[in-house]
């Protein structure tokens, strides 16, 4: 399993350079945010209702793309400064062990499932998301940024991080201590949406420990496409050769008994094979 990894030393977590994925995601993500000031400034709010995800959007205007373009909006400069922060803290060395696609297929995954969950549970079970939330907009991308949470304390889980910048605690213990608090303000009256920071905590517990590696999904499904035209090659060339047996069977035996000999199907035989040489 990926969170299995050689670091499981108790070192002193930090992130280091900036890794590709990452800085990626930072660039759409402050992107993103100046366009949405820019429409905040011209007293406009289109560029959250269109992109943020709003269960009672989608099902009016079938905006579904929702669930995928709300973890790149932020509300405010703080909310955007702390995903970012947290992104590079915690997934620049993620993504350094996995590689970049894997990192972004994780982050897009968390994320995509996060909305999801958000629009079922806030269609369907509003006693767990506060009542009227098919109006509430949901922005940002805490979700992903906690599956990322978790995914760190299950591969470095004896790494140390200084929580509060002041004191040193396990990356296993961190993750949990979050999720504790996290689901002690679920209950507190706030702007936050701390469901989706636990679900998305959830959901990167569960892709690590099924080993979800869409990565390796996709290219087993590429393997298979590629095994699957190469044998419809050979079988076309195999195809081909016999063809090409019989019409040379045919034409000796016209030179020995003549074409008034050759049955119907023969005939087709020969028709279709001068067909084929014509359009080559």
């Amino acid at each position: 399993m990926r969170y299995n990894t050689y670091y499981e030393q108790a070192s002193l977590g930090f992130a280091g350079k900036f890794t590709r994925g990452v800085k990626y995601l930072i660039i759409v993500c402050t992107a993103s945010f100046l366009v949405g000031t820019f429409f905040e400034l011209a007293h406009s709010a289109f560029w959250i209702d269109a992109f943020g995800l709003t269960p009672r959007m989608i099902k009016k205007y079938f905006m579904i793309w929702q669930p995928v373009t709300f973890m790149f909006l932020h509300g405010n400069l703080w909310h955007l400064l702390f995903n970012m922060f947290a992104l590079w803290m915690f997934g620049s060395e993620l993504e350094r062990t996995w590689g970049t696609r894997e990192f972004l297929v994780f982050f897009f995954i968390t994320g995509l499932c996060t909305g999801l969950l958000y629009l079922i549970f806030a269609s369907g079970l509003p006693l767990i998301i506060k009542s009227g939330s098919q109006y509430q907009t949901l922005i940002g991308s805490s979700g992903a940024i906690f599956a990322i949470l978790a995914a760190y304390g299950l591969s470095f889980p004896d790494r140390t991080i200084l929580f509060m910048f002041l004191f040193p605690i396990k990356a296993k213990w961190f993750v949990l201590l979050i999720a504790a608090i996290e689901l002690y303000l679920s209950w507190v009256p706030s702007g936050v949406s701390h469901f989706a920071h636990l679900s998305g905590m959830l959901i990167g517990y569960i892709y690590l420990k099924k080993d979800w590696n869409f990565s390796r999904v996709l290219d087993n499904y590429y393997d298979r496409q590629r095994r699957k035209r190469i044998k419809l090659v050979e079988e076309e060339k195999l195809t081909v050769q016999r063809e090409r047996n019989e019409v040379d069977r045919i034409l000796d035996k016209i030179n020995a008994q003549g074409i008034q000999s050759l049955t119907r199907k023969e005939m087709k035989i020969l028709q279709k094979a001068s067909e084929r040489k014509n359009k080559g």
